[in-house]
């Protein structure tokens, strides 16, 4: 392999790291602070170097001029490693780029331009706040109307369903089910819910006029049973078995009614 390729490959893999990481940090402001603060001061250089392409020194000048601004230790940093790869770069003739790095440096401390730029950075930092606070309400918004639809395809099989087997089918298929069933309470039992991981159901208690009765929903993953607003739906919509039967057998043999 010849020594330009040699050069792209190694250059390949940081990249992509680097590129992920700051995706990652644009995307949650508030996580991966240390990268957020040295990840450009330790990346941008080492990139510049793998390249081998001695104008890749010239990336450092702008981040030395807006880190300046911020860390005036940061940009002394940018500058010392753009001096120190204009020398491997350049050998001897180096020192003709150090009058250009030095102003670079001297410029980034002047006061006007370190509030334009301090402005800026504050704006930038105020508009991916607020694109986090608008993700955070879409999500917010979406599970909601995704309570609100759930909640409305139960009172309309609860409308348009005559008998408690078409009101349990129409549940099946709502919440893709694999079964539902009813059976009596047994003695000893009293939980409101119960989360049976090993049989993969979901079981809620339903207090009648007469007697009580389990609404066993058999999913058909047990993934399932850790989303909370589907549970919550299903013990919404089991308690509802209430306006079509009023009592049941309290006996081993009572009857199980099966979907």
């Amino acid at each position: 392999m010849d020594k330009p390729s040699t050069h792209k490959a190694l250059v390949i893999v940081p990249s992509v790291i680097y590129l992920s990481l700051a995706t990652y940090v644009f995307i949650y402001p508030g996580s991966l602070k240390i990268f957020r603060n040295y990840g450009d001061l330790i990346f941008i250089p080492t990139l510049s170097f793998l390249s081998g392409q001695k104008e890749a020194l010239f990336t450092l000048l702008p981040a030395m001029a807006i880190y300046t601004s911020r860390s005036v230790f940061i940009g002394m940093l940018f500058m010392w490693s753009s001096v120190a790869l204009s020398f491997y770069y350049y050998q001897k003739d180096g020192i003709l780029l150090l009058p250009l790095l030095i102003a670079t440096f001297l410029a980034s401390l002047h006061p006007d331009l370190v509030e334009a730029l301090r402005k800026e950075r504050f704006y930038i930092k105020k508009l991916r706040k607020a694109y986090a606070d608008l993700l955070s309400d879409y999500g917010r918004l979406e599970k909601r109307l995704s309570s609100i639809q759930d909640t409305e395809a139960i009172l309309n099989a609860l409308k348009n369903c005559g008998s408690l087997e078409d009101y349990l089918k129409a549940l099946k298929e709502q919440f893709r089910l694999k079964s539902i069933s009813i059976s009596p309470k047994r003695n000893g039992v009293y939980k409101d819910t119960i989360v049976d991981m090993a049989n993969c159901s979901f079981h809620v208690l339903v207090k009648l006029e007469k007697g009580s009765v389990y609404v066993n929903f058999y999913l058909n993953n047990p993934l399932e049973l850790y989303d909370k607003e589907l549970l919550k739906n299903l013990e919404k919509a089991g308690k509802l078995i209430n306006l079509f039967i009023e009592s049941v057998e309290e006996k081993s043999q009572a009857k199980v009614i099966a979907l």
